[in-house]
Order: structure tokens, then C-alpha cells, then sequence
């Protein structure tokens, strides 16, 4: 088959400027590659070509400004027997006018059916285009299927991961040597408890929840630190009124808190291996974030908010804990301290999360997934 995979508008892929839907492709299509000719469509940017081959896969960017034209362009001069596009129900229409004879798949990482800026009309054209659609999570096709009719056995939840190689077990001395590196950058004690908050500095991300919570956390332990990794969005150093806020909830307690803005993705493993706690505190109906695949990778006990599709992939008791009053920094407290003070607990939540990572939250697994569709569909099984 001749695959195209057809990224969204928001950043380049690979993931250098970050993102989670460009770490996905960039991850996948090399393993897609070893039975298939692939072709990954992102937009450009001046730290890369706008034509290269990488591990067999065609990398092909067009300037942000033109994207969608000249994506439209391409598929009028060049066929693929599969486009399958990420997160653009909006696109699809005019994608398959352009390429009527391609299959065409979606891929949703986000609630994007229903919202304002998406109508009725725009919503039934694009789903009569589309062969299938995989959603990051089930919380997402039951939100798509309860506002549109859709054939059921044409959606299905594809649940991301990681490379786990990129993550070393516990025991391995790179682990030791990555806390060791992360902590000495920012002068945190060997002995300390690190909690990990990793995303953008947004509201629904809700790091102001943790931050509250870290001031009752640390009347109990003392000695514990906050890593808030992230900015207002990937490789951005603005500094918003929401982050200016957080800074100033920090104040009375800052020496326990670091900010250390935008971290490439390949040097979050190192912050990971730096923690001992990961904290997902979703105010939003979260898709899915795929922070809880790294955690997991990483052996971090976790404690997520019973959001959208969060709880999809942590299992109360067994690689983490729920947070059902999502918006009470003193029930996020609770919960801390009780990880902090029952350490066998939070190695075995984190030893858990590790083998589910292995286990299922992998690429390698994705990618088998995905081809599986591919198949079904062009074998019109579906």
C-alpha cells in the first residue's frame, strides 16, 4: 500500500518544536514503513527540509500559511491508496474531492465534532467522506457517536504509547545517571520527594490545583519538590497572565517549586527518572493525555483527575490513583500523602504502570493496530 499520513497544522513532524500528535506519526511510520511506502505531510519549518527521506519514510512540509492548498495540490497529482488525516475532520471533504479513489481515515486526539466552530453541516460532510476513525480514547467515540450517527464497527479507540526504550527500568544505571543529571541542574537534594507536573501552562491543565495542593502537601513533607514542566504551548516562552498567576501562588513557597518552561521531548525521560510522583490534574474533559503513557513507561506511580478519558488507562489501586474531586486541592493533598507515606504502595503503582507500558502501551503495538485497519479497509472488511 501507498500510505499517506497527513499531519495536523499545529507544529512539524518529527516533533521538534514538540507535540503529541507529531510524536505519534514520527514514531509509527518508520515501523508502518517496513511493509508499506509511507509519506508523513506536516508543515514546514526552516530547521528542516521540505523534502527528505528518513527510515524509509517521505517526509514532505509545505509553509502553514498554504498548508491545507497545497496539501489539496499534491493529492490531485499524486495518489495514495490511503490518507489517513490527524485531527482535521474539517479537511476531509475537500481531501476527498481531491483524491475521490483513496480511502480516507480519521484520526481524533481531541473533541472537535459539536464545537462552535464546527457545524452540523460541516460534521455530516465529513463523515460521509470517511472510510474510518480511530479516536484516542472511548471517552471520545461515545462524545461522536452521541451527537452523530456513524457506523460503530467503522470507529474504534486506538490507544497511543511510547518507544520504551526511550524510558530505562529502574535498575538501570542510566535511570540513576538521568535523576542524578535533572536533580543537579536544579539543585534538587538526592534524598527529596519530587512531584511532576508535565503540560502546557493553560487552565483546564489545572497546575494551579497542584501548586495549591503542595503548600498543605508540604506541612507533612517537608521535603518535597514540584517540577512544572511546560509553557503556554510547545517551544513557547511566552509568559501569559495564567502562568503569571501560577508564579504568584508560588511566591510563599518557591523554593519548592521550579519552573523550568519548554523541555524537548527527548529530554522529558531524564525529568521522568528526576520524580517520584506524576500528577496529571486535567480540569477539562481531556481526551486523553499522553503523558500517562510516559509516566507509566517511566515507573511513576500516578495520580490522574477523573476526566474525559484520563481514567481510561489508570487503574484505581494498580498504576495509580483518581482524583474524582478534580477541582480540591485538599483531596489532591490527601492523595499525595498517602503515596508519600506508604512508599511499598507507590513502587508498586509504578512498577505496575511499567509492565502496562511493555505489556500494550508501546508503539510497536500501535503501529500493528493501525496496519490491521489499513487492511481492513482497502480488503473492504469493513
Amino acid at each position: 500500500m501507498n500510505i499517506a499520513l497527513i499531519c495536523s497544522d499545529r507544529g512539524p513532524c518529527p516533533p521538534i518544536k514538540g507535540g503529541a500528535i507529531q510524536l505519534y506519526i514520527a514514531k509509527v511510520v518508520p515501523l508502518l514503513a517496513t511493509k508499506h511506502d509511507v509519506t508523513v505531510i506536516s508543515i514546514s519549518d526552516p530547521q528542516l527540509p521540505e523534502i527528505e527521506r528518513q527510515e524509509n519514510v517521505q517526509y514532505i512540509r509545505f509553509n502553514q500559511e498554504t498548508f491545507w492548498q497545497d496539501v489539496l495540490h499534491l493529492l490531485q497529482n499524486t495518489f495514495f491508496d490511503i490518507l489517513h488525516i490527524f485531527n482535521r475532520p474539517q479537511q476531509i471533504s475537500s481531501i476527498k474531492k481531491a483524491s475521490p479513489r483513496s480511502k480516507v481515515l480519521l484520526s481524533l486526539h481531541n473533541i472537535i465534532f459539536g464545537r462552535e466552530w464546527f457545524s452540523d453541516q460541516q460534521a455530516h460532510d465529513c463523515l460521509k467522506h470517511v472510510d474510518y476513525i480511530t479516536t484516542v480514547s472511548q471517552f471520545l467515540k461515545t462524545h461522536l457517536l452521541s451527537r452523530y450517527s456513524f457506523p460503530n464497527h467503522l470507529i474504534r479507540p486506538l490507544y497511543s504509547g511510547v518507544d520504551i526504550r526511550d524510558y530505562p527500568r529502574r535498575d538501570d544505571p542510566l535511570y540513576k545517571e538521568q535523576r542524578k543529571t535533572v536533580r543537579k541542574r536544579w539543585g534538587i537534594p538526592k534524598k527529596a520527594k519530587v512531584i511532576l507536573f508535565a503540560g502546557r501552562l493553560v487552565a483546564n491543565k489545572g497546575c494551579h490545583v497542584v501548586i495549591d495542593s503542595l503548600r498543605k502537601v508540604l506541612k507533612k513533607h517537608k521535603d518535597t519538590y514540584l517540577l512544572v514542566v511546560g509553557s503556554k504551548w510547545y517551544a513557547s516562552e511566552e509568559e501569559t497572565s495564567y502562568i503569571k498567576r501560577l508564579h504568584r501562588k508560588s511566591k510563599a513557597i518557591k523554593s519548592h517549586i521550579l519552573f523550568t518552561s519548554y523541555v524537548p521531548i527527548e529530554e522529558m525521560p531524564l525529568y521522568y527518572a528526576a520524580s517520584d510522583l506524576f500528577v496529571c490534574a486535567s480540569q477539562w474533559k481531556e481526551p486523553l493525555a499522553r503523558v500517562h503513557y510516559e509516566a507509566m513507561a517511566s515507573s511513576l506511580p500516578i495520580i490522574t483527575t477523573q476526566r474525559g478519558g484520563n481514567t481510561e488507562v489508570i487503574r484505581q489501586g494498580i498504576n495509580g490513583l483518581i482524583l474524582r474531586d478534580y477541582e480540591n486541592s485538599t483531596a489532591l493533598a490527601f492523595l499525595i500523602n498517602h503515596l508519600f507515606s506508604n512508599p511499598r504502595q507507590s513502587r508498586k503503582l509504578g512498577d505496575n504502570g511499567r509492565i502496562l507500558a511493555e505489556r500494550y502501551y508501546h508503539f510497536h503495538r500501535v503501529a500493528h493496530d493501525l496496519l490491521g485497519i489499513y487492511e481492513e479497509v482497502m480488503n473492504h472488511r469493513v
